[in-house]
């Protein structure tokens, strides 16, 4: 399997932080730079699904393998991954790994353990036909199980523009079809065989009604997904898409203010109650501040010291601080001053948010 690796990072430094080119090339949890990059978990001997589940049929894997999403679910204590490990076309997976990174001691699904992949981890009777037979290039907490275990369930975005949910006890049913969004195959291409998007961004509003944002790079627009529930599973309700010219190949969405309060959705995917959409545009490196009605709040060009305004195929990720004040991107490719490094992490201040005077 291609390899992976989750990394933590403590951003409160005021100096870049370089990661060493052999920073955790042995087995297992590793850590450098004074503490302030750590080694989670990632495909490799220490962290294969057997170790904390021994039946699982997936038992072999490891959490990550090419990833493409994460979603910190602090509601329930544990960051769970979406990976492609076969590319866009193959099997792709989804897992859950304990809150120290080691395998999902003891999971509930017995089959999976912690490891949700292809189509070994159905649901025994599927509700909704589905399964995780394409790379998985996105995810997002849903919160828990409307079946009353209070299970933990996921929303999976696949690279066929189809989505699945992911019950932590029961495994896999389908949520809506392929062609939900645009399938990534037919994305734009940088230059030869390289793929200019690899993957989705997903956003989860929870209150007053459920709505998943999923990016749609495709068709440069933003799907709203409105979810209602059978008192069993989640079931796709109404599709529709926010397209606005401010979209650029838009590959990840984040809250504008993450929910951290609720027990049971509070996680980097999920929106506070009211709270406006981040979208990254990789077609042209900008952020747009949407309101979930899709009007745009402001616009921003990410600019950085020794690269300048970023132009397209650059910008990959974002994510929000839990203060909201905060922004973090994945940046594509080097900067000058450090030739040596492939990608890049850049902090930015929070946008758009309306003025409050406090006399």
């Amino acid at each position: 399997m291609p390899p992976g690796a989750i990394l933590s990072l403590d951003l409160r430094t005021t100096i870049p932080l370089v990661i060493p080119p052999a920073f955790a090339s042995g087995d297992g949890q590793a850590t450098a730079l004074e503490g302030c990059v750590q080694l989670l978990t990632a495909n490799s001997p220490a962290f294969i699904n057997r170790l904390g589940n021994p039946q699982a049929v997936t038992g072999a894997l490891a959490p990550v393998s090419d990833p493409r999403g994460i979603s910190l679910n602090n509601a329930f204590g544990r960051p769970w991954f979406a990976n492609a490990p076969a590319g866009l076309h193959g099997a792709g997976g989804e897992s859950v790994v304990d809150p120290d990174g080691q395998p999902f001691a003891g999971a509930p699904h017995k089959a999976a353990g912690g490891v949700f992949a292809g189509t070994l981890a159905n649901r025994q009777t599927q509700q909704v036909p589905g399964a995780l037979t394409h790379g998985a290039v996105g995810n997002a907490l849903l919160g828990k199980s409307p079946d009353g275990s209070g299970r933990a369930v996921f929303a999976v975005a696949l690279a066929d523009g189809s989505l699945v949910q992911v019950h932590v006890e029961h495994g896999v049913d389908g949520l809506a079809p392929a062609g939900t969004i645009g399938s990534l195959d037919d994305a734009e291409y940088v230059s030869g065989n390289t793929p200019a998007v690899t993957r989705v961004g997903m956003a989860f509003n929870w209150v007053p009604d459920r709505i998943l944002y999923v990016t749609d790079p495709v068709h440069h627009a933003v799907a709203v997904l409105t979810l209602v529930d059978d008192g069993s599973i989640f079931r796709l309700q109404l599709v529709l898409h926010l397209v606005n010219t401010d979209l650029n190949v838009p590959v990840d969405v984040a809250p504008a203010v993450p929910e951290i309060a609720n027990p049971g959705f509070a996680s980097n995917t999920t929106l506070a109650g009211g709270s406006d959409l981040y979208v990254a545009n990789r077609g042209n490196g900008t952020i747009v501040r949407l309101r979930q009605d899709g009007t745009v709040v402001a616009v921003r060009q990410v600019a950085v010291p020794g690269l300048g305004p970023l132009g397209a195929d650059r910008l990959n990720g974002i994510a929000v601080s839990p203060d909201a004040t905060r922004l973090w991107v994945t940046v594509s490719g080097a900067l000058p001053e450090f030739p040596h490094a492939d990608d890049i992490i850049v902090e930015l201040p929070a946008f758009g948010a309306p003025v409050v005077s406090r006399n």
